[in-house]
């Protein structure tokens, strides 16, 4: 058997659809402006200081995205002994950035290998970084500054 034969049913189809838009919108960010200093990584940071303040409380009120601050993806940590394990303290995003965090932990997590892709709760958190994802993107529409991150993530659609 192919892996790719063995791993497609075990992944929602959310979970391929955020593979899919996460990746585009870090190749748009990074054609955008939006990198960090020296680095070719993207800026979510830097991203998220451009959406105007209201998206923030957007998120933190919509039912789509409340998994992300009622019960946040927690994140590895490196044990005694050379190995990893979860820290047991996941934070809740306070603003747009730490927003952004949580769902690179989520993606992380779910695409880094360390975590199951085929329960409930991983399908939920991809269903609301995609949520989250698709409002970013239609605030920088209405916004100032993001004509080049548009048109990166136009590019070819």
């Amino acid at each position: 058997m192919k892996l790719e034969e063995y791993y497609r049913p075990r992944l929602s189809e959310a979970g391929y659809d955020l593979l899919a838009v996460f990746s585009r919108f870090e190749y748009a960010m990074k054609k955008g402006g939006f990198r960090r200093k020296a680095y070719p990584d993207a800026a979510w940071h830097t991203f998220a200081q451009r959406l105007p303040q209201e998206f923030f409380q957007k998120m933190a009120g919509s039912d789509e995205a409340k998994i992300y601050f009622e019960a946040p993806p927690d994140h590895l940590v490196t044990t005694d002994d050379g190995g990893v394990d979860w820290s047991g303290n996941p934070v809740a995003p306070h603003d747009t950035a730490s927003l952004f965090q949580s769902i690179k932990t989520a993606r992380n997590n779910l695409f880094h290998g360390d975590k199951k892709h085929d329960n409930h709760r991983d399908t939920r958190l991809m269903q609301a970084a995609l949520f989250v994802l698709n409002e970013a993107y239609h605030e920088a529409e209405r916004a100032d500054g993001f004509e080049d991150f548009l048109g990166a993530m136009e590019f070819g659609l």
